[in-house]
């Protein structure tokens, strides 16, 4: 069978995503779409506006065969270690192509950035190193570097999905060569706020959201969607981005000292920054602020918080690499074919959260925690970790 993977979050599922649903299945000629979906934190480290399995439901509408869970132990990462979490699964669930959207589509361009930065030439690294003791931030740094090696290609390494990209096929060339690789142009910005272009972002929408703009949101998704958000909307099921603040702060500010140091991605006297923000920060927007600079980006400092709350620490990253098991969060008849056949080559499927292989794995605890949590947010019970229900389509 010929399987297509995609890595996404739908945060919601807008018109765009649709459209990349079906080129992937066009481009590659796919018999299933499997997706890989973020579960209710996102990569940038906010919850999700909707709970995983709302937003799994949007998508097998949208094309989607099979909907699997990217945990939060690697959802929420930086874009290296995010893509080695997607595309590990992915590998896992049989695909043998990833189709991904990118600002530049350039796929031979690619390739040769990506094999350049798993080979990293010592020239290279040192280079890095000092632009890094100047105070640039890893992103920036890198970026600069590469442009002067590969001239023409500034966009692919400066734009949010071409830098996606450009991760995932770092992530096949580490985990899997033998898989391929398919762009697909994206349209619009990723970053715009404007909702009333023709395909307006996710961000744009959590926008129009935020306003009671309702004629954007339905104008921007598609309208199975549009009608699913607005029975999660009558219903109270969903989490504004500052709903946990005082959570975070309540965390960041009972916090033993040793615990900021523990906390994955906080070197360089990063959590020192954050524990003393912490104290006079009154929103997760001001900390966020108080803590951004040339040489730690808002996201990672955004990151760095949703590990507090949810007690995520260096270890627990050391321990758990990569994803070993696939957890669906729904399918229909040719995603049950996919799972079944995952099975037979004896990679352990996740049906239920009571019967999870690894409950007292590191990932598992920080799953049950950022769910129980994302549901304080939107004001339900804990506990649906163990009772959402797998969903299946026809």
């Amino acid at each position: 069978m010929r399987i297509t993977g995609i890595v996404a979050e739908y945060n919601p599922l807008h018109r765009g995503h649709a459209h990349h649903l079906a080129e992937a299945r066009r481009r590659t000629d796919a018999e299933a779409i499997v997706v890989v979906l973020a579960g209710n934190f996102t990569q940038r480290g906010t919850p999700a506006l909707l709970d995983a399995a709302d937003r799994c439901r949007m998508a097998l509408e949208a094309g989607a065969d099979l909907v699997l869970l990217l945990p939060c132990l690697w959802a929420v990462r930086d874009a290296e270690h995010y893509a080695l979490g997607a595309v590990e699964l992915l590998r896992l669930a049989g695909c043998g192509t990833v189709c991904c959207g990118a600002e530049d589509a350039d796929g031979e361009a690619l390739r040769a950035i990506a094999a350049f930065l798993e080979a990293e030439p010592e020239d290279f690294r040192k280079a890095l190193a000092r632009r890094l003791d100047a105070g640039d931030s890893l992103a920036a740094a890198r970026s600069a570097l590469l442009a002067e090696r590969f001239p023409g290609h500034e966009g692919l390494l400066r734009q949010p999905n071409s830098i996606l990209a450009l991760c995932y096929q770092r992530a096949i060339l580490r985990l899997h060569p033998e898989m391929g690789l398919v762009t697909v142009p994206r349209r619009g910005d990723y970053h715009s706020a404007d909702a009333a272009v023709p395909l307006p972002s996710a961000t744009a929408l959590r926008g129009a959201f935020s306003r009671g703009d309702w004629d954007s949101l339905r104008r921007g998704m598609p309208e199975r969607a549009w009608q699913h958000f607005m029975v999660c909307v009558r219903e109270g099921r969903f989490c504004r981005e500052d709903s946990l603040d005082l959570p975070l702060l309540g965390r960041l500010r009972t916090m033993p000292e040793e615990a900021y140091a523990s906390l994955p991605d906080s070197a360089e006297g990063l959590g020192s920054l954050l524990r003393k923000a912490a104290r006079t920060a009154l929103s997760r927007e001001a900390l966020i602020r108080q803590c951004t600079s040339a040489r730690y980006p808002a996201a990672r400092i955004s990151r760095l918080c949703t590990h507090a709350l949810l007690g995520i620490s260096r270890e627990d990253i050391l321990r758990n690499p990569l994803p070993e098991a696939l957890w669906p969060l729904g399918f229909n008849q040719t995603g049950a074919a996919v799972l079944s056949a995952a099975r037979q080559r004896g990679v352990p499927v996740i049906a239920k959260a009571a019967r999870c292989p690894q409950p007292d794995a590191p990932w598992f605890r920080v799953e049950n925690q950022a769910q129980d949590l994302w549901a304080l947010g939107a004001g339900l019970p804990m506990g649906t970790l163990f009772t959402r229900a797998v969903i299946r389509a026809e």
